[in-house]
């Protein structure tokens, strides 16, 4: 990412005291600056590439402290809003796209026609051994299978978070690829050009469960929380099993399209 430090903004008190009246009410102050922070780079104030105030300018001029300003910047920095470069500064991350065509994820908007925008992005992918609800699908040859564990941004309103399980013996450049290229790919879609295998077939459950603490980590909740746990288990043709997927998804406003096709299918 090539960061411009001459598109640094200097902070205007009053702009940031106008996006800070519009957070919601009770959040704890760090979480207050992060939605002022994201509000001010959304409407345009801060663009992609700029250098945000440092934490010493944002301390001065909000009425916030430093500890607070440096925890809001690690929020934002955390979901990939913003890059933290070591003795250099905080930058507006450059690229952030919305996944293409998200078939699981599919929220509806205000006008109940269009989807909103997701942004999953990586936070870990491994080799795994032990056994799951996967396994009875996937059954893979050799025992290992590969897990991809995402958080998805929907719309900067929430997150959810995403196992997704691969045989690792049939697919094993997805162990290996560029993680920077899984952040916001449809991961189906890269299974069904590369490998010649498009789904044609999914089953999904919903449940009410209460989330594991990882995954409560992951979405930075503090409490325990009871939420929605959809399960997906894709094949193509004769069946043949290609992934499995869960997706922890927390109370929310918004009503989820459930659908057995692909979006335009």
């Amino acid at each position: 990412m090539s960061m411009d430090t001459t598109l640094s903004v200097s902070p205007d008190p009053d702009i940031l005291a106008q996006f800070l009246a519009r957070s919601a009410p009770g959040l704890p102050k760090y979480a207050q600056l992060r939605d002022t922070l994201l509000a001010a780079i959304e409407s345009g104030h801060w663009i992609p590439g700029a250098k945000l105030p440092t934490e010493q300018e944002l301390a001065r001029t909000t009425p916030f402290s430093l500890g607070t300003v440096q925890r809001a910047l690690r929020a934002l920095a955390d979901e990939g809003i913003v890059v933290r470069l070591q003795g250099n500064g905080t930058y507006v991350a450059e690229g952030r796209k919305p996944m293409d065509t998200p078939w699981h994820c599919r929220f509806l908007d205000d006008s109940g026609e269009g989807l909103l925008p997701i942004y999953p992005r990586v936070l870990a992918r491994r080799l795994i051994r032990e056994t799951g609800p996967w396994s009875r699908h996937l059954v893979p040859a050799g025992g290992e299978v590969i897990r991809i564990d995402r958080v998805i941004n929907v719309n900067d309103e929430f997150r959810a978070f995403s196992h997704f399980y691969l045989d690792a013996a049939r697919f094993p450049s997805m162990l290996t690829r560029p993680t920077a290229e899984l952040d916001g790919a449809n991961l189906k879609i890269i299974i069904s050009r590369e490998f010649g295998l498009p789904v044609t077939q999914v089953t999904q459950t919903m449940s009410t469960v209460r989330f594991p603490e990882a995954v409560r980590r992951a979405l930075k909740l503090r409490r325990p929380i009871t939420g929605t746990l959809l399960e997906i288990a894709a094949s193509a043709a004769r069946d043949r099993p290609v992934y499995y997927q869960e997706i922890y998804i927390p109370p929310n406003r918004r009503r989820l399209v459930i659908s057995d096709r692909a979006p335009g299918r």
